[in-house]
């Protein structure tokens, strides 16, 4: 989002799109056994949304009323000021996208979203409850990154839909649920650090249907979920007062003429029902006409060549004469191939 661009209260942001990424954490181990939390008890998020009560639900309760009223609630807040304060990486070819997966330190999201503080607002189903958690809006198929280092828990189901747990050590653990999609090669057990890509945000679980957002909860040492809209706020906070010494590396980097390499592509799960959606990368042509469609296009190819039987097109062509192509084509069109269809016609 560019400075002066304002974000709704009532509505989403606009979409970002997910093809660039960040450095990959090293690779994760197998997958193990689930994670459980130090009293050797499985880790529970509890998948909380926004639900209508049915006509014979009665009033919310008086208790859960003077409980939520007893919250102190700070003003709502979004990254229009952290995206404002990336912004000159522009100079140096960083999209918004590449700055917000850089620079956003350890907050959740990484783009244009916005949140209040909802923790403890009225919740239905089954029955009235509170919310436990901050819900951050974003457009669907926006990055999701880990707030901390640690090991993920990956869930599909329930009220949360699709979620990740990063867990700490000492048990410590977010919950980030209604995702989209897991990132790719993401396996259960997988060792992550803070800012790596596990998710992309959606409306999965009995969020379906509502604006795309993830619900974001805290569990200290994996006991009870506490208010997390001062840590979220904290993260922005922190993120914006190191901008300026990110945004100096550039200036030093291009004062010695040495290059700071973009970070490498995100990847959406590649099937099934994690797959993160194609709209997030049609929308990436609309805002970028060349690396957005690029990458529209590259992964069109490789859905493409994942769909043909390779084996039974190298029989139909054993025997025939292979055209020797100029060197500089091959020069040209290397980048542009995807892996998958690379490795197949090679």
């Amino acid at each position: 989002m560019s400075p002066g661009i304002t974000l709704p209260a009532d509505q989403p942001p606009p979409p970002a799109p997910v093809s660039p990424g960040i450095t990959l954490a090293p690779p994760p181990p197998p997958p193990g056994a689930a994670l459980a939390g130090p009293d050797g008890k499985p880790l529970q998020g509890s998948g909380d949304d926004t639900g209508e009560p049915p006509a014979d639900a009665g009033p919310f309760p008086d208790h859960l009323r003077r409980q939520m009223n007893s919250v102190r609630r700070s003003g709502p807040n979004d990254t229009s000021a952290l995206i404002a304060a990336l912004a000159p990486l522009g100079d140096f070819g960083v999209s918004p996208e590449e700055a917000a997966l850089i620079g956003f330190g350890r907050f959740p999201v990484a783009g244009p979203a916005r949140y209040s503080h909802d923790w403890w607002f009225p919740r239905f189903g089954p029955g009235w409850r509170l919310h436990m958690g901050t819900d951050i809006f974003a457009a669907m198929g926006t990055p999701v990154r880990a707030p901390s280092d640690g090991r993920v828990r990956l869930t599909n189901g329930g009220l949360g839909g699709i979620a990740v747990y990063v867990v700490e050590p000492d048990g410590t653990f977010w919950y980030l649920a209604h995702l989209s999609g897991i990132a790719e090669g993401l396996v259960e057990g997988a060792t992550v650090t803070v800012g790596q890509v596990v998710g992309f945000v959606g409306d999965s679980g009995n969020a379906r249907g509502g604006s795309p957002h993830v619900h974001a909860e805290f569990h200290p040492r994996g006991g009870g979920a506490v208010d997390p809209k001062g840590i979220l706020d904290g993260m922005l906070e922190e993120a914006e007062l190191q901008a300026s010494a990110l945004v100096q590396r550039y200036v030093d980097a291009a004062a010695v003429g040495e290059n700071i390499p973009a970070p490498p592509p995100v990847e959406p799960a590649g099937s099934g029902p994690l797959e993160a959606p194609r709209a997030a990368l049609l929308y990436a042509s609309a805002m970028s006409p060349s690396g957005g469609a690029l990458a529209l296009a590259e992964a069109e190819a490789a859905r493409v060549a994942g769909s043909l039987d390779w084996t039974v097109l190298r029989t139909q062509s054993a025997g025939r004469p292979t055209t020797v192509t100029d060197p500089r084509v091959s020069t040209w069109l290397g980048p542009l191939t995807p892996a998958a269809l690379a490795a197949a016609i090679d």
